[in-house]
């Protein structure tokens, strides 16, 4: 071998240990840098010389050594669990927020909590059993009736302002999710244009590109691949989102479809706004569609603000009819698909369904009506030339009528007040029967014509009995204190009333149906959060596994270090040795 061959090979010894110097040094020096890929200088043979040959072999002298490539330690098999993994923990994290959320606004956490309201009302019935015409037990029953409203209509109105805040942040989320494919696609540029010569690995950008997409992980169900042009696609729920020419953004837009939401929907704007997300199927672990916190919290916020008339009550249909049983399962479907998945909107249904309960079972106490049209009379015409029944709105059947009988206020007035009122609508239209007499029929519609419910948001204690509890309806048409009716009021009041959702049909007491709504939402919360706590954990040992691999370890690289420096350390004497041979040759042999 020449002498010079022989420097080369040292040359080439010190560029391999200054490459791992300064590979070693760019680990030490991203200790601490969020997505970091520890990088490793891989060395091999360079080219071996043919000096000659024998009849088994040739005769070769190596030339050295070569950088083969600085690559990263990487081991995808554990990114796809960590995403995989990542993505699933952040839906039921998103699921557990909105549920102990819920809680929250109901007193359940912090605060005086709603079962505090109904033993104050409860309280001022019974009193009101033993002396219905005191002032002292009126105005309690009052005082807390206007509590119980004010608190149910705050608690109501709470979940619909969550929901207003879950439906921004659905926004801001998209917004994210399009961000980071932009940045994806941007780096796929980047890497491109680094690698075409296979010479330089972008090492750095590659780092950044992965960090992206465990970002992206969190908020949406990816699948990933590279292609041999160095870019990484990205599918959401099976659809493109970052391809070789670039992104198909996400959108929101308010579809209104057929469960007349009030919320955005995530779309697809290239494929006629499409939905993002399907939620026709049941999502869970068994069907592996449980993934990312934008589909958790569209899920939790659900689609519109439910009412009591959302819940299908087993008692409101005939079921000896095969009419009847079909419409109950329809019903019963509607329900578990677009209201028992969706948090905020079960527990507004299920908590307006408590709330209706118990005011129209006062209300009929205090101003009780019979169903259908009196006996003898077939129209009825108010002060305006209208007549009912009018066969729309008011029918024969469902028409309901003031019990004349009944007890009314010490003023003696008709009709009887109710306790809880419909913002701006009255209890009765006063009509006159085709047989001359006065009735009063009950109201379905406000002023503008449109139907009038006792829900959530549009109930206030009546302003009559407000203005005078000489109105409270208590006193019988020969001026005695109706006790009768005052036991009444208790028994209703301890009643049997309404069966919690279609997964329990046992009728249930007020007070009851509220400890079973109060413990089926925190059994919900409950199994969102260990799925959430579960997800997580295998989360974190799958990222400490990630780490492991990936990470960089300042000691085992100080390690490499004292290994590369001797190593250059090593050629360079090596190449002073190689030196000083050619000079003495050079000097004194050729003399």
């Amino acid at each position: 071998m020449s002498g010079m061959t022989s420097i080369y090979v040292g040359v080439s010894g010190l560029q391999a240990a200054s490459t791992g110097l300064n590979t070693t040094s760019h680990n030490l020096t991203n200790v601490y840098t969020k997505g970091y890929t520890r990088q490793l200088s891989i060395n091999g043979d360079r080219t071996y010389a043919n000096i000659g040959s024998s009849s088994t072999s040739y005769m070769q002298v190596g030339l050295g050594v070569d950088v083969i490539s600085t690559s990263r330690v990487r081991n995808i098999l554990l990114d796809k669990a960590y995403r995989t993994e990542n993505s699933r923990a952040n839906f039921y994290t998103a699921q557990y927020d909105a549920a102990n959320e819920v809680a929250n606004i109901l007193g359940e956490i912090n605060g005086e909590s709603f079962d505090k309201t109904l033993e104050n009302l409860e309280n001022a019935i019974s009193e009101m059993a033993k002396t219905p015409n005191s002032e002292t037990a009126q105005s309690e029953l009052v005082m807390f009736a206007e509590e119980f409203i004010q608190r149910a209509n705050g608690i109501y109105q709470d979940m619909k302002e969550y929901q207003n805040n879950l439906d921004s942040k659905i926004k801001g989320m998209v917004d994210e999710v399009n961000a980071i494919g932009q940045q994806i696609a941007s780096l796929n540029k980047a890497i491109a244009g680094v690698e075409a010569s296979d010479i330089q690995a972008a090492n750095d950008l590659r780092d950044k590109r992965d960090l992206m997409i465990d970002k992206l992980s969190s908020y949406v169900n990816i699948t990933y691949k590279e292609g041999e042009n160095r870019y990484v696609t990205v599918d959401i729920e099976g659809v493109p989102f970052v391809s070789d020419t670039g992104v198909f953004e996400m959108g929101t837009k308010q579809l209104n479809g057929a469960d007349d939401s009030v919320y955005v929907s995530v779309v697809w704007p290239q494929l006629d706004d499409q939905e993002v997300f399907n939620f026709d199927q049941e999502i869970g672990p068994a069907r592996n569609n449980d993934k990312g916190s934008l589909k958790g919290y569209i899920l939790a916020r659900g689609d519109f603000n439910a009412d009591y008339t959302d819940l299908p009550k087993i008692n409101d249909y005939d079921l000896t009819t095969p009419d009847g049983s079909k419409k109950y399962f329809e019903d019963v479907d509607k329900y578990m698909k677009n209201v028992d998945q969706c948090t905020l909107v079960k527990s507004e249904a299920l908590f307006d369904n408590l709330i209706n309960g118990i005011v129209t079972t006062i209300n009929n106490v205090f101003s009780p009506m019979t169903k259908g049209m009196p006996d003898g009379v077939t129209s009825f015409t108010d002060a305006n030339g209208k007549t009912y029944p009018d066969g729309v709105t008011y029918t024969a059947d469902n028409i309901e009528v003031l019990d004349m009988s009944t007890s009314t206020g010490s003023d003696g007035e008709m009709p009887p007040q109710e306790l809880f009122s419909r913002i701006g609508v009255d209890r009765y239209i006063e009509v006159t029967g085709d047989d001359g007499n006065t009735y009063y029929i009950f109201n379905k519609l406000d002023s503008r014509g449109y139907e009038s419910l006792y829900k959530c948001g549009n109930l206030e204690i009546n302003p009559k009995i407000l203005d005078s509890y000489a109105k409270i309806p208590f006193t019988t048409k020969e001026g005695e204190e109706d006790y009768q009716k005052a036991n009444k009021l208790l028994e209703a009041w301890n009643g049997k009333f309404s069966n919690l959702d279609p997964d329990s049909l046992a009728q249930l007491k007020f007070t009851d149906y509220y400890d079973q709504y109060i413990y089926e939402l925190g059994n919900d919360g409950e199994f969102f959060k260990n799925l959430s706590s579960s997800e997580t954990d295998a989360t974190n040992t799958l990222d400490s596994q990630r780490t492991e691999v990936h990470g960089v370890n300042s000691d085992e690289e100080l390690t490499y270090m004292i290994k590369y420096q001797n190593a250059y350390n090593a050629s360079s004497r090596y190449i002073n040795v190689v030196s000083d041979m050619l000079e003495h040759i050079i000097n004194r042999l050729g003399a």
